[in-house]
């Protein structure tokens, strides 16, 4: 900005170098009355004349206020504009965000913009989910603003913040911040805003996981004991890890785990896994079942009867799943 200010203000003092030597140079005056008189000449205080003026100096005066008046209007104009652009830039971008907040609809509110903020703010991103996020201090965007995504600065644990987010239409919310009571709040907050909100929740004391839980948290992850559960799965179970890598890395490897929800329509309900058709049609494997009222079926049997809001859990190659997607949604 420093930078920008000098180029603004440098005709200024073109102008002002001019006729300072100017009247110098046709009067003879000491350089500080020919700066005083360029001075209220340009700014047109109307103070008089330092010392009696030659027809030379008049006519150079002439020219002086005629051509410097209009031009440091402007310069002056640019200089305060190197002020004030910053704050108007700030109010657009401000009333930008809340325009996109307020039609934004289904998304996700991440609280904390830490490491496992940042790791599941760019995850959703990737899958193309709508993504909010709130956390208390200002940080660099980045690659948030890139992918229009909003930052909210201020405490997650306030209703009124978590109002602004669009909690009322939000489909879920994590809450990483690394204080285990501020979690607890902005669970108790949020599950007080909205009651159906899917509500995931960071925790590493062992007492706090109940609190959450309490206070309204549907998921708590220590994700600590997942990275120590990991290590330990490569040690004892290396072969499945690499599968359940292989599945992670999409694209990669060709192979998915995805879930799938049959809504009213769906032409699987009704139908039982042997006759569906899904694993000769589409190589598709189902290795568990959430039925509606949260009861989990893992490897269900060839006559299980698919209803109304089952979430099947599948795995097969990434374009088999789709074509699945298309065909059953």
């Amino acid at each position: 900005m420093l930078i920008q200010l000098l180029k603004a203000a440098l005709p200024l003092f073109i102008i002002i170098f001019a006729g300072t030597f100017g009247y110098y140079l046709i009067e003879g005056w000491p350089l500080f009355d020919s700066l005083y008189m360029t001075v209220i000449s340009l700014t047109t205080v109307g103070y008089g004349e330092t010392h009696p003026l030659s027809p030379a100096g008049k006519i150079f005066t002439i020219v002086l206020i005629l051509t410097g008046i209009g031009s440091v209007a402007y310069i002056i104009g640019n200089i305060s504009l190197q002020f004030i652009h910053p704050f108007f830039e700030f109010v657009m971008k401000e009333k930008k965000m809340e325009s996109a907040l307020k039609k934004m609809n289904n998304h996700f509110i991440i609280c904390g913009f830490g490491r496992i903020g940042r790791d599941v703010t760019f995850n959703l991103i990737k899958a193309g989910k709508s993504v909010v996020v709130i956390d208390r201090q200002a940080f660099q965007k980045g690659d948030l603003d890139t992918n229009h995504v909003p930052v909210l600065v201020g405490d997650a644990s306030h209703e009124e913040i978590l109002i602004r987010a669009g909690i009322d239409r939000a489909q879920g919310l994590v809450s990483a911040v690394t204080s285990e009571a501020e979690n607890v709040f902005i669970t108790l907050t949020a599950r007080g805003v909205n009651p159906n909100l899917f509500i995931i929740a960071r925790f590493e004391e062992p007492a706090t996981k109940q609190k959450l839980l309490r206070a309204g948290a549907d998921k708590v992850i220590n994700p600590y004991q997942i990275g120590s559960d990991k290590i330990s799965h490569i040690i004892l179970k290396p072969t499945i890890s690499k599968i359940l890598d292989f599945a992670q890395k999409r694209g990669q490897f060709q192979i998915d785990i995805e879930e799938l929800e049959l809504k009213e329509k769906s032409r699987l309900i009704g139908k039982t896994i042997r006759n569906c058709g899904i694993r000769d049609q589409h190589n598709i494997i189902i290795i568990a079942i959430e039925k509606s009222e949260g009861e989990i079926i893992t490897n269900p049997g060839p006559d299980y009867v698919f209803q109304e809001y089952d979430r099947l859990v599948m795995i097969a190659n990434s374009a088999e799943l789709k074509s699945v997607f298309q065909a059953y949604k």
